[in-house]
């Protein structure tokens, strides 16, 4: 039984090793390699091809063709897997993707082949939570302001909040999208002595110290708004234009998931009629946004290159996630992250004949 692993530029092909190494116990050989790009600015323009088309919007090289045409079981993070490489590669049973998000693989078409796929949610939680809580104080206190202006050689005494600048102990933080990230955002900020807001439509229970509300109660209550939901076609734009209105004069805004779940121009104008403190945004809809990006040309916004999940922490992780479902997978039992779970009977059966 072979697994090949593709790496690329995150993810290079000898962390997928190194994760994967344990499986080796079980009969199976292990290769990998690299996903040849000239650099991050090709990942990110193909990246943004399939999210927009498909996995079919990205054609691999030929020597993805060939090495996956000897796989059992695929493992990539951003290397598109098509219905066409799927059909070049029959032998594939499992494929194994190195982040929570499956849009570079044509889910439906692994599925109507008996392509049970993998995926690893959660494997950068940690890293976007700490992330998130660092741009909310960053912002707040105009960290990177000052850090920017020093650099410039000005002395700033005087920013865009200047006369409500906040101290956390007593304020209120709502976080939209209590899954593992939020979760893990709450645990964070529970040590600021802050009061703890959250909605999420999908949890019927919160943890201890926060107290699940409705939306429109969380965006006028609180002090800051994190968000943390996935995007779906429900929660694309749903943060716009009434709910923004309902923010504090002194509130902020911090963005460290998906870009589509704000209306950009509803949060531009926001913040361009200081109708709200400030936003700290990690994505945007258009990456790399460039200096004339409405959002970019802000004073009262603190931005960052789309890096929360980026610690090597999380990419060294990941593969010994996806490895360990794997081995769940290979002694019988049911993998943890099983996004198309209608295949699990018929992969399981192929790869143990």
């Amino acid at each position: 039984m072979k697994l090949v692993g593709i790496g690329d530029l995150f993810i290079p092909h000898q962390f997928i090793a190194q994760g994967c190494a344990p499986l080796a116990a079980q009969g199976v050989e292990v290769f990998t390699f690299d996903w040849q790009l000239s650099g991050f600015q090709e990942l990110q323009e193909k990246n943004q091809a399939v999210e927009m088309g498909g996995a079919a919007a990205v054609n691999p090289p030929s020597a993805v063709f060939d090495a996956a045409r000897q796989a059992d079981i695929l493992v990539t993070q951003f290397c598109p897997v098509s219905a066409a490489l799927l059909d070049a590669a029959p032998r594939v049973k499992v494929v194994g993707v190195l982040r929570s998000g499956v849009e570079n693989v044509d889910v439906a078409a692994a599925t109507a082949r008996g392509v049970l796929v993998l995926n690893t949610p959660g494997r950068n939680a940690d890293a976007v939570a700490d992330f998130a809580v660092g741009l909310l104080i960053c912002e707040a206190r105009n960290i990177a302001r000052g850090h920017h202006g020093l650099k410039g050689g000005r002395w700033l005494r005087e920013y865009p909040n200047s006369g409500h600048i906040l101290d956390l102990p007593g304020k209120t933080v709502g976080i939209v999208g209590l899954g593992d990230i939020g979760r893990r955002v709450a645990r964070r900020l529970l040590g600021f002595e802050v009061r703890l807001l959250a909605y999420d439509p999908f949890v019927k229970s919160a943890p201890g110290g926060v107290a699940l509300v409705d939306l429109p109660t969380l965006m006028a209550e609180s002090d800051f708004v994190t968000l943390h939901a996935r995007l779906t076609k429900d929660t694309e734009g749903l943060i716009g234009r009434e709910l923004l209105a309902r923010m504090k004069p002194t509130a902020y805004l911090i963005n460290t998931s998906r870009s589509a779940l704000v209306d950009e121009r509803a949060l531009y104008a926001a913040l361009a009629e200081k109708r709200i403190a400030g936003a700290a945004l990690d994505v945007f809809g258009k990456e790399p946004p460039g200096p004339e990006y409405p959002l970019v040309t802000l004073e009262n916004v603190t931005i960052t290159p789309h890096m929360a999940g980026g610690s090597n922490d999380a990419f060294t992780n990941s593969p010994k996630l996806l490895a360990a479902d794997v081995a769940r997978l290979l002694g019988g039992s049911e993998p943890r992250a099983q996004v198309n779970r209608e295949a699990f009977a018929t992969a399981r059966a192929r790869l143990l004949a």
